[in-house]
């Protein structure tokens, strides 16, 4: 398919939500020595000085800071997925950053894609991967893993002869986090290679740097 553009999504609201009414029984622990939480704030500081000073030039402050750990902590979901459909894109062509919602519009070679992301206080999952052709747009729509069972399902509109054309497909009807931890089994047991390596991972990271630089953030 001739790609044209290319929308990259994920508008999601609480995950609280999700998980208080998914009967998951989930529970908060607080036998956390204050030493304990003293010292991940010092690592988890310095991991932010090293990321944003060292890495991207880019100067420590609150909104910096609360930027790059959403990246790190919902955007790698979106930026990997799109990244292993898509390929690495070659730059950042603009990014208006911030919370609760942020954008950035990268360059590929041919076309571009709009990332969209951000959270809200709406019940809803909207996370998907859609590409445009002049034909034919194909969407993977993704939802929450924290309700068991929810499927991942593709969803292809497209022009035929003088008509139009939808098709909705499941692959499966098994659990998504099953089939991931079928994956790692696998991984673990019969050394089956896995995309999700650390220099896989790095990869993301230099996609997070391209974001951060081209989001007005000065010294």
């Amino acid at each position: 398919m001739d790609t044209q553009t290319d929308l990259t999504q994920d508008i999601i609201g609480p995950n609280s939500a999700f998980v208080s009414q998914s009967e998951t029984f989930p529970k908060r622990f607080t036998d956390i020595s204050p030493e304990d939480i003293e010292d991940k704030t010092t690592r988890a500081t310095e991991l932010v000085r090293q990321a944003l000073v060292a890495e991207c030039g880019v100067p420590v402050t609150e909104s910096s800071t609360s930027m790059w750990r959403i990246l790190g902590g919902l955007g790698n979901h979106d930026l990997s997925a799109m990244r292993e459909a898509l390929g690495m894109p070659t730059k950042v062509l603009g990014a208006n950053l911030g919370y609760p919602f942020w954008n950035v519009l990268f360059q590929y070679p041919g076309f571009a894609v709009s990332y969209a992301s951000g959270m809200d206080s709406v019940p809803r999952f909207d996370a998907h991967i859609e590409i445009y052709s002049q034909i034919k747009s194909v969407r993977m729509q993704y939802d929450t893993p924290y309700v068991k069972g929810l499927p991942t399902t593709l969803h292809i509109c497209e022009k035929v002869g003088d008509g139009y054309r939808e098709t909705i497909i499941r692959r499966t009807y098994e659990d998504p986090y099953t089939l991931q931890l079928k994956e790692l089994y696998s991984w673990v047991v019969h050394g089956t290679l896995v995309e999700t390596t650390v220099e896989d991972a790095e990869l993301d990271s230099q996609i997070f740097q391209m974001i951060m630089k081209a989001g007005g953030y000065t010294a």
